[in-house]
C-alpha cells in the first residue's frame, strides 16, 4: 500500500487538500454546546387540580396516574410528587427508547388515567426538553406599566411568538399578575334576590358565545349571518341577565361587582431587590443546538419589541452562550497552546526544520480529519469532545514522528539509494507497528462505551472523539507525511541529527547500558515503587465527577411550610441586596414558588436565587469559587427562618431531573406511613450533621403544612336535603373562586372568575356563615351542617415505584464522596435495622450515579486489559514478548497515582478514564521498540546489542512521543474557567503515568527483556 501512495503522489496531496476544505466545512457545521446532555429519557406529567391539598392529590390524581404508567415498556422508574393543587408524575425510561415513542405510550395510557381522576381534571404532558433545555431566561422592563400589564404581554405577546421560532420548544412565564376578570358577589344581595352562585356560574357561560346562522340570498350575493354574543369588555358581563323577578330581570350588575383583578398567584420573580419582575423562560426542544437557537431568540427580540408599547425594553439575565463560549474558550485555549507546544517539540528534538515541519503538518490534518468525522457522527462541539481532542493532540502525532524519525535516518543512512525507494522501505518498517499501537489505543476506549447514565452520557463523546482523532492520525502518517517528506527531505547528512539531541542520546545509551549490568536491582526499585503506588490507592478518596464550574450559583432556599407568596418575596428582596454587595455578583434572581409549567413544582415557601457571576478573570478580591460560596453561606446565614443548599444552574436541574433531588447525597426512606418516614427522615438528618464534610443538611418538608378541614355533618345535611355535591360546589365557588366562562379581547384571553368578596371568605368565622341553597328553599348556614377545624398536614408527598418516601439531602464540601457514604452507611446501620417490615432505605443523587460508574468501570478496566494483551499477541507474534510490553501498565500506573496524590485529585470517573487512555499510550512505546528488538534479533544480532541498538535508534521517537504527548495535555493541567475542573483529572493522570510509563519503556523494559530473552522466541528471518 505504500508503493501504491508513494506512485500517486499528487493525488494523495489533492484528497489531502479536499480533506482539509471538507474538514473546515464540518468545524463550522457542527453545532457547539457547553456539556453534553445528560439528562435521562422521561415524561413528565403535571395535573393541576385547584383546591385539592396534598393528601387528596395523592390519592384522586396521582395515584391513577402511577398505577397506569408502571406497566409501560422499558419504564425504569416513576417517581411522583404530590402537593396543594399540583400533581407531577415523572416517568422514566430506559435511555434506547425515542422521545417521541415515549410520549406516545404516555399519552395511550393517560387516556385510560383520566377515567378514574375527578371531573374537570385534565393532565398534560410537560415539555419535550431536558435539563439543559432552559437557553434563555429574561424580563420585560418598563417605568410606565405595571406587572399585570407586563404579564399580559409577556403571555400574548412575546411567548406567543418566540414559540414559532425553530428549535425552541416552549416558552415558560413566571412572575408578574395574570390578568382575570372577577365577579364578586355579594351574598346578602344573592339572598335579597334568592339567587346562588351556581345560578350566576351557569348565566355567564350561556351568556359568552356566538351563533353562526349560515348565510341570506339577494339576487346575485349572499350575506353570512353571524349572531355576535362574546363578551367584550367588563360592561358586557355587568349586563347578563340572572333572572327577572316581577318582570324586572336582576343582572349581574345588582348582585355584585365586576373588577379587574388577577389569578391566584402560585409563585413569583424578583431581581436585584429592587421588586418583583415579569420573567420569561425560553425552552429549547431536546436535541437542538443550544447556541444556534439562542442566536435566533435574540436575533427576534428587536423585532418583538418594536409591536410592544414604548418604553418596554428586555432585559436577559440568563444566556447559555456566555456558557458556551466560556466552555468553549477554556478548552480551546488548552488545545491551542498544547498543539504551540507539541510543533515547539517537534522543532527541538527532530533538528531537521522539514521533516519537524512535517510532523507538524499532520496535526491540523487530524484535527480537521476529527472535525468531519464529527460532523459525520452527529456529534457537537463541547467540553468532553474538544477535550478528547486537547488531550489527543500529543498522541496524534505520535505516529507521524516515528515515520519521519525512520525516514530521517534512511535518508542518513543510505544516501546514494533511490530516494523513493528509501522512503517506501522506511515506512514499511514502522507501518506495521504504528497501525497495532494506534488500534490498540482506539481498542481501549470501546469498553467507555459500556457506560450508562450520567457518566456514559458524559464520556462517550469524549471517547469518540479521541478514536476519530487517532484513526485520522493513523491516515496522515501512512498517506499525507511520507508524500510530504518525499518533497522536502533530501537524502545524506542534511537529514542529520541536532546537537541537543545527539547530547541526550549519548547521556541515555550510558544510563542504558548501566541499568542492563544492574537489572535485577532495577526490578527491585520498579517493584517498590509500584507497591507503593498500590498502598497508596486508599487514600486518593472516591467521588463520581468533579464539580462543573458553570460561572453562576444557585442556592435552594426553604423556609417553613406556612411561609406566604407575599413573605417569601420579601425575604428575597433582602437576600438580593445582601449578594450584590458581593463584587463577584453580577445579578440576582429569585424564582418564588412555581410557574404556569410547573416542571419544578416548588410551593410558595421555595426560593431558587440564581446568582450571576463576573467572569472569574475580572475577580479582584482573591477569592475563588468555593471561597465566595463559603463567604455568602455566612452571610445568608444570619437570616432567621430559612435552610439553604448550594449549587449551580444546569447541576441543580439536571440532578433533579435525572435523582429527583437537588443535592450531592441523598438518603431515602421508604414506606406507608408518614408520619414513621417523618420521623427516621429527623433521625437520619440529626446523624447527617455529625459526620464531617456534610453541609445543607435539609429534610423534605412532610409537615407543618397548616389547613382548614370542613367536616361534613351528614345527618344534618340529610335534614335539608343536602348532598355532598352542593358543600363542595359552594366551597369551590365561594372560597376558591370558579372561572365561568373566558372574555375574548382580540387575540387575548382571559377568565371571568366568579367569586366572594375577601371579607367574605377569609376567615373560619366568614366560611361557617355561607349559605347552602336547599331543594326545600331554605338558605342553611354552613356551621349547621359541617365543622371547621384547623389540622396540620403533610405539605408534599412524594413516591418512588408507587411507595412514599421521605428524602433527606445534603452537599459534601472538604471530603471526596466514596469515604462520606461509606461512613453515612456505617452510621445508618442502627436506624435501617430497626425500621418495621415494609420500611427501608436507599441512597441516591450523585452518589447513585458513582456507584453504577464505578461497578462498571472495575469490569470495563480489566476488559480494557485484556484487549490490550490480545492484540499484542497479535502484533508481536509471541506471548511473552506481550507480557514484556503488558508491564507498562502497573509502572504506568505509579506515576498516575503519584501525580493524584500531589495535586489532590480523587479517584472519579475522569481520572479512570483517564488511567484508560494511559493504558494504550503506555502501550504504544513499548509495542515500537520490542517490535524493532525482535526485528534487530532476527537480522542476527546478539541480544543486548540488538537491545542497545534499538534503545538508541528509537530513543528520539519515545522521547517525542512522551514528549509531545505531555506537554500537548499540560495546559489541561493549569487551565480556569468553565469546563476546567473536568478535564484535569483526566491530565493529570496521562500526564503523570505517561512520565513513569516512558521511563519504564527506557529502562526497565530493556532490563526485563535481557533477563528473559533466552525465552523467548524470535522468528528468523528465513
Amino acid at each position: 500500500m505504500i508503493e501504491f501512495i508513494m506512485r500517486r503522489r499528487l493525488m494523495v496531496l489533492i484528497g489531502a487538500a479536499i480533506s482539509i476544505v471538507i474538514g473546515l466545512i464540518s468545524w463550522v457545521r457542527l453545532p457547539i454546546d457547553a456539556f453534553p446532555d445528560a439528562s435521562n429519557q422521561q415524561v413528565m406529567i403535571l395535573t393541576e387540580s385547584e383546591g385539592l391539598g396534598p393528601l387528596d392529590i395523592e390519592q384522586q390524581v396521582t395515584f391513577p396516574i402511577e398505577t397506569v404508567m408502571g406497566g409501560l415498556p422499558h419504564v425504569k422508574l416513576v417517581r411522583s410528587m404530590s402537593k396543594t393543587g399540583l400533581s407531577q408524575v415523572v416517568v422514566v425510561f430506559e435511555d434506547h427508547v425515542d422521545t417521541y415513542f415515549a410520549r406516545q405510550l404516555v399519552f395511550e395510557r393517560l387516556q385510560a388515567a383520566k377515567e378514574q381522576l375527578p371531573p374537570g381534571v385534565e393532565p398534560e404532558m410537560g415539555p419535550i426538553s431536558t435539563g439543559l433545555g432552559e437557553v434563555l431566561q429574561y424580563n420585560l422592563q418598563s417605568d410606565h406599566h405595571n406587572l399585570t400589564e407586563l404579564r399580559t404581554m409577556q403571555d400574548w405577546l412575546v411567548a406567543p411568538r418566540l414559540r414559532t421560532i425553530p428549535g425552541v420548544n416552549e416558552v415558560n412565564s413566571f412572575g408578574g399578575l395574570v390578568r382575570q376578570i372577577e365577579v364578586r358577589v355579594d351574598p346578602d344581595r344573592l339572598l335579597k334576590y334568592r339567587l346562588t352562585l351556581d345560578e350566576v356560574v351557569e348565566s355567564l357561560e350561556a351568556n359568552n358565545a356566538n351563533a353562526g346562522g349560515s348565510f341570506i340570498i339577494q339576487d346575485w350575493e349572499q350575506e353570512n349571518i353571524r349572531n355576535v354574543g362574546l363578551f367584550g369588555s367588563s360592561e358586557d358581563i355587568r349586563n347578563v341577565v340572572l333572572h327577572a323577578q316581577d318582570g324586572t330581570p336582576i343582572t349581574i350588575r345588582e348582585i355584585g361587582d365586576v373588577v379587574e383583578s388577577h389569578m391566584t398567584r402560585l409563585g413569583a420573580v424578583s431581581r436585584d431587590g429592587k421588586g418583583e419582575i415579569v420573567a420569561g423562560m425560553v425552552i429549547m426542544l431536546k436535541g437542538e443546538n443550544s447556541k444556534e437557537v439562542v442566536e435566533r431568540v435574540k436575533a427576534a427580540l428587536p423585532s418583538i419589541k418594536q409591536s410592544l408599547p414604548e418604553g418596554v425594553s428586555f432585559n436577559i439575565f440568563y444566556d447559555r452562550t456566555e456558557l458556551v463560549a466560556a466552555v468553549i474558550s477554556t478548552v480551546g485555549s488548552a488545545l491551542l497552546q498544547g498543539g504551540l507546544f507539541v510543533v515547539l517539540v517537534l522543532f527541538l528534538l527532530i533538528g531537521n526544520l522539514r521533516a519537524a515541519i512535517t510532523a507538524a503538518f499532520s496535526l491540523p490534518i487530524t484535527a480537521l480529519l476529527a472535525f468531519t468525522f464529527m460532523d459525520f457522527g452527529e456529534l457537537s462541539a463541547n467540553l468532553m469532545t474538544l477535550g478528547g481532542l486537547a488531550i489527543a493532540i500529543g498522541m496524534v502525532v505520535d505516529g507521524s514522528i516515528v515515520v519521519t524519525e525512520n525516514v530521517t535516518r534512511h535518508l542518513r543512512d543510505n544516501p546514494n539509494d533511490d530516494r523513493s525507494r528509501v522512503i517506501i522501505r522506511a515506512v514499511v518498517e514502522v507501518a506495521r507497528p504504528i497501525v497495532f499501537s494506534i488500534f490498540i489505543i482506539v481498542l481501549v476506549f470501546v469498553p467507555l462505551f459500556t457506560l450508562e447514565g450520567m457518566e456514559g452520557k458524559m464520556f462517550k463523546p469524549l471517547a469518540t472523539t479521541m478514536i476519530f482523532a487517532m484513526l485520522g492520525s493513523l491516515i496522515a502518517a501512512l498517506t499525507v507525511v511520507p508524500v510530504v517528506l518525499s518533497y522536502l527531505m533530501k537524502s545524506g547528512p542534511a537529514a542529520g541529527e541536532s546537537r541537543i539531541f545527539t547530547g541526550l542520546r549519548r547521556r541515555y545509551t550510558r544510563l542504558l547500558n548501566a541499568t542492563l549490568n544492574h537489572r535485577k536491582a532495577t526490578l527491585i526499585v520498579a517493584v517498590v515503587m509500584f507497591m507503593a503506588a498500590l498502598a497508596s490507592i486508599p487514600f486518593l478518596g472516591m467521588e463520581f465527577l468533579p464539580e462543573l464550574n458553570e460561572g453562576a450559583i444557585a442556592v435552594n432556599v426553604v423556609r417553613l411550610p406556612n411561609a406566604s407568596l407575599a413573605g417569601s418575596i420579601k425575604t428575597s428582596e433582602f437576600m438580593e441586596k445582601e449578594l450584590l454587595t458581593f463584587p463577584e455578583v453580577r445579578t440576582v434572581v429569585s424564582k418564588t414558588g412555581r410557574a404556569e409549567i410547573s416542571e419544578d413544582p416548588m410551593g410558595p415557601e421555595q426560593t431558587d436565587l440564581l446568582i450571576m457571576l463576573h467572569p472569574q478573570s475580572e475577580w479582584t478580591t482573591g477569592r475563588d469559587s468555593e471561597q465566595l460560596v463559603a463567604d455568602i453561606q455566612t452571610k445568608l446565614g444570619h437570616i432567621p427562618g430559612i435552610r439553604l443548599a448550594f449549587s449551580q444552574p444546569i447541576a441543580l436541574r439536571v440532578n433533579e431531573l435525572i435523582s429527583g433531588v437537588k443535592s450531592d447525597l441523598a438518603v431515602k426512606v421508604f414506606g406507608r406511613d408518614i408520619d414513621l418516614l417523618k420521623e427516621k427522615a429527623y433521625l437520619i438528618a440529626a446523624v447527617l450533621r455529625g459526620i464531617p464534610g456534610a453541609k445543607d443538611v435539609t429534610v423534605e418538608q412532610v409537615a407543618g403544612f397548616s389547613q382548614l378541614e370542613i367536616i361534613p355533618d351528614r345527618r344534618e345535611m340529610a335534614r335539608y336535603k343536602l348532598n355532598m355535591a352542593d358543600l363542595n360546589g359552594l366551597v369551590e365557588t365561594a372560597v376558591g373562586g370558579k372561572v365561568a366562562t373566558e372574555m375574548v379581547d382580540g387575540q387575548m384571553r382571559f377568565g371571568v372568575n366568579v367569586r366572594l368578596p375577601i371579607g367574605r371568605r377569609n376567615s373560619i368565622e366568614a366560611i361557617n356563615r355561607l349559605l347552602l341553597h336547599s331543594p326545600s328553599g331554605a338558605r342553611v348556614p354552613l356551621e349547621r351542617v359541617a365543622e371547621i377545624r384547623r389540622v396540620e398536614g403533610p405539605a408534599q408527598i412524594s413516591r418512588e415505584n408507587n411507595m412514599r418516601r421521605v428524602v433527606v439531602e445534603t452537599n459534601i464540601r472538604g471530603r471526596d464522596l466514596g469515604s462520606f457514604v461509606s461512613e453515612t452507611q456505617r452510621r445508618l446501620q442502627n436506624i435501617s435495622d430497626d425500621l418495621p417490615p415494609g420500611y427501608w432505605l436507599e441512597y441516591g443523587g450523585t452518589f447513585e450515579s458513582q456507584q453504577r460508574a464505578m461497578k462498571r468501570l472495575s469490569v470495563v478496566v480489566p476488559m480494557s486489559i485484556l484487549l490490550i494483551f490480545l492484540m499484542l499477541i497479535s502484533a508481536l507474534g509471541n506471548l511473552k514478548s506481550a507480557a514484556l510490553v503488558l508491564i507498562n501498565l502497573p509502572f504506568a500506573l505509579v506515576g498516575g497515582v503519584l501525580s493524584m496524590l500531589l495535586f489532590g485529585i480523587t479517584l472519579n470517573v475522569p481520572s479512570t478514564v483517564g488511567f484508560i487512555a494511559l493504558f494504550g499510550v503506555a502501550v504504544q512505546n513499548g509495542t515500537v521498540l520490542v517490535t524493532f528488538i525482535n526485528q534487530l534479533r532476527e537480522s542476527g544480532r546478539p541480544i543486548r546489542e540488538a537491545i542497545v541498538e534499538a534503545c538508541g535508534l528509537r530513543f528520539r521517537a519515545l522521547l517525542m512521543t512522551a514528549a509531545t504527548t505531555v506537554l500537548g495535555i499540560a495546559p489541561m493541567v493549569y487551565a480556569v474557567g468553565p469546563g476546567a475542573d473536568v478535564q484535569r483529572p483526566l491530565a493529570v493522570v496521562v500526564i503523570g503515568g505517561l512520565i513513569t510509563a516512558t521511563l519504564l519503556t527506557m529502562f526497565v523494559l530493556p532490563s526485563l527483556y535481557l533477563l528473559f530473552a533466552p525465552r523467548i522466541a524470535v522468528e528468523t528471518s528465513d
